[in-house]
C-alpha cells in the first residue's frame, strides 16, 4: 500500500465516523459563536468579518481566529441550515485525518502510517471536535497543521515547499492558537525522520513556520484590544504562579492519559466539582508523577528501536501545551476537542510499537481490527449527545452531576420550575465550586430581580463585573439593580461607567440611560 492510499483510506474512515453528526443541530456554544451572530449572516465586508472577535463582545470578545469566522460566513451563503455546518466538518474531519496519516507516512513507512491513521480516524475523543460546530477550529487548524509539516518535509528535495510550510502555518494561526507551537513540531519531525537531517536542516523550514505565527500576534494587537485575551483562566488555577500551576495540573493531566489510552467514559464536561484541583500533596499527584516519568523512561528506552514513542511522547508534549495551563493560563482544564491534535501522538506511539514488536506484529491486524471496530462505535454512538441542547444537558447531568457547570444548569431549571429553595442552593452551589465565574453569579442575580430582592441582586452582580469587566449581561443589570436597591450614587456610578465601557450596545445603553433619567428625577 503506497502512503497515498493509506491516506485516503484513514481519510475516508474519519468522514464515515463523523457522518452521523450531519443530522446534529446548533449546540451549546455553536449558538453564541455561529447559530446568532449577525455579522456572520450579513457581513459588511471580508474585512469585518476578520477582524471580529471570536468570542461575540457580549461575552468578552475573546480570541482572534478568523479563518474559522470566515469558514462560517462561507457557509452562511450557501446555506444556513445546521446540517450543512456539520456536513462541512465531516469533511475537515476527513482531510486532517487523510493529511496526519500522509504525514505518518512520511515518519516511518505506509503501513505504519496506515495503522496511525485507522487508530486516529476512529478515536472517540475526537467526538467533540467533530459533532458540534465549533469543533471547527480544531479540525481546520490541524488540517493546516499536517499540511505545513509535510511541505517542511519536503524542503529537503525542493526549497520551494517553504512557501507551502508559511502558508500552512498563517492557516493553521488563524484557525486556532494551538499552531503557535507548529515550529517545535518541524524540529520534531526533522528529528523524527532520519533522512531529514536533524535539527539544523530544520531551522529553515521552523524559520517559515514562525514568521506568520509572529505576524498573526502583531495583527492580533493592530485588529483591537481585548482579543488577545485567552479567555480567562480556569476555575481553581486563579492566582497560581506557573509552578504552582504545573503542580496543580499532573494530577489533572492524568484525565489526558485516560481519554487518549482508554476513552470507555467521555464527558459533556470536566471542571470544578467533577475534578478537583490541589496545589497540595495527593495521591493523584505521586500517581501523575509515576506515569509521566514510565512514559519518559519507555521512550529512552527504546529510543533507537523504537524511536516512534519518543516521537508521539513529543508530540504530545508540543500540542498539548496551549492547553496545559502551565505557561498560558486558558479556562479549560480539561476539554475532550483540545485532545484531538494531541491524539495523533498517541496513535503514532502505538502504530511503532505495533510495528515493532514481534509479538504484536504477529496479531497486528486482530488487535487493529478490534481496536477500529470498538472505537468506531464508541465514536459513533457518542455523536448524537450534541444533537441538540436538551440531549446535551442530559448527557452533563449523567456525565459530570456533580461539576459547577451541571449545578449551574440545573439550579436555573429549578428556579424556572418554581422551585426557588433547590434553585438558589444549586446556584450558590455552583458559585462556590467556581467562585471566578462571573456567569452563575447574574443568573442567580437575575432570579433575585423577579422577586424583587434587589440587594442581593446588586451584591451578586457588584461581584460579577468585579470577575468579568466584559460580561454585558451583568453591567446590563447592575445598574437598575442599584437603583432598586435605593443606591442612587452607586447606580449613576454604574450607569456611567456601563457606558463608558459598552457605547455600542444597544442593551447596556439603554438600561444605562434609563437609570440616569430615573436617578435625575429622584
Amino acid at each position: 500500500m503506497t502512503a497515498r492510499q493509506a491516506a485516503l483510506v484513514a481519510g475516508l474512515l474519519a468522514v464515515a465516523v463523523a457522518a452521523p453528526s450531519i443530522r446534529n443541530g446548533f449546540v451549546s456554544d455553536d449558538r453564541w459563536i455561529v447559530a446568532e451572530r449577525p455579522l456572520l449572516q450579513h457581513p459588511a465586508s471580508l474585512s469585518a468579518v476578520l477582524q471580529e472577535p471570536y468570542w461575540p463582545v457580549g461575552f468578552g470578545g475573546s480570541l482572534w481566529r478568523p479563518v474559522v469566522l470566515a469558514s462560517y460566513a462561507l457557509d452562511y451563503r450557501l446555506s444556513s441550515s445546521p446540517h450543512w455546518f456539520h456536513a462541512v466538518n465531516v469533511l475537515w474531519a476527513g482531510l486532517a485525518a487523510a493529511l496526519l496519516t500522509l504525514l505518518a507516512c512520511r515518519l516511518s513507512d505506509p503501513v505504519t502510517g496506515l495503522v496511525t491513521g485507522l487508530l486516529f480516524a476512529v478515536h472517540p475523543v475526537h467526538v467533540e471536535a467533530v459533532a458540534n460546530v465549533v469543533g471547527r477550529a480544531e479540525l481546520m487548524a490541524a488540517a493546516g497543521y499536517a499540511a505545513a509539516l509535510l511541505c517542511a518535509l519536503a524542503v529537503e528535495r525542493r526549497p520551494v515547499y517553504l512557501i507551502g510550510v508559511a502558508l500552512g502555518a498563517a492557516f493553521a494561526i488563524g484557525c486556532k492558537e494551538l499552531a503557535a507551537t507548529l515550529p517545535a513540531a518541524v524540529l520534531l519531525v526533522y528529528v523524527g525522520r532520519a533522512s531529514a537531517g536533524g535539527i539544523r536542516a530544520g531551522l529553515r523550514p521552523a524559520a517559515a513556520a514562525l514568521l506568520p505565527i509572529l505576524g498573526y500576534y502583531v495583527l492580533h494587537e493592530w485588529v483591537g484590544a481585548g482579543i488577545l485575551s485567552a479567555g480567562g483562566t480556569a476555575a481553581g488555577l486563579e492566582r497560581l504562579g506557573m509552578a504552582q500551576r504545573t503542580w496543580a495540573m499532573l494530577p489533572v493531566s492524568l484525565q489526558w492519559w485516560r481519554l487518549l489510552l482508554f476513552p470507555a467514559h467521555l464527558s459533556a464536561d470536566y471542571s470544578p466539582g467533577d475534578i478537583v484541583v490541589s496545589t497540595g500533596l495527593t495521591g493523584a499527584h505521586i500517581l501523575g508523577v509515576l506515569v509521566w516519568a514510565a512514559a519518559a523512561w519507555a521512550a529512552w528506552r527504546w529510543r533507537r528501536t523504537v524511536p516512534g514513542i519518543a516521537i508521539g511522547l513529543a508530540w504530545m508534549i508540543i500540542t498539548v501545551s496551549p492547553v496545559a495551563n502551565i505557561v498560558v493560563p486558558t479556562e479549560l482544564l480539561v476539554a475532550e476537542r483540545t485532545l484531538y491534535l494531541p491524539s495523533f501522538g498517541v496513535a503514532f506511539a502505538l502504530a511503532s510499537v505495533g510495528a515493532a514488536w514481534p509479538w504484536l506484529a504477529r496479531r497486528r491486524i486482530a488487535l487493529l481490527a478490534l481496536v477500529v471496530v470498538l472505537g468506531a462505535v464508541r465514536s459513533i454512538a457518542r455523536v448524537s449527545v450534541w444533537h441538540d441542547d436538551e440531549v446535551h444537558f442530559q448527557a452533563m447531568k449523567e456525565d459530570a452531576p456533580h461539576s459547577y457547570r451541571t449545578l449551574w444548569m440545573v439550579g436555573k431549571d429549578e428556579f424556572q420550575a418554581g422551585h426557588w429553595g433547590s434553585g438558589e442552593r444549586l446556584l450558590r452551589d455552583a458559585i462556590a465550586l467556581a467562585p471566578s465565574i462571573a456567569g452563575p453569579r447574574v443568573d442567580l442575580a437575575g432570579f433575585y430581580l423577579d422577586a424583587k430582592l434587589y440587594r442581593p441582586a446588586a451584591e451578586q452582580l457588584t461581584a460579577a463585573t468585579a470577575l468579568d469587566s466584559g460580561f454585558v449581561p451583568a453591567w446590563t443589570l447592575l445598574p437598575p439593580a442599584l437603583l432598586a436597591a435605593g443606591d442612587t450614587a452607586r447606580a449613576r456610578a454604574a450607569a456611567r461607567e456601563a457606558l463608558r465601557l459598552f457605547p455600542d450596545e444597544p442593551e447596556v445603553v439603554g438600561s444605562a440611560s434609563a437609570v440616569l433619567g430615573a436617578a435625575r428625577r429622584r
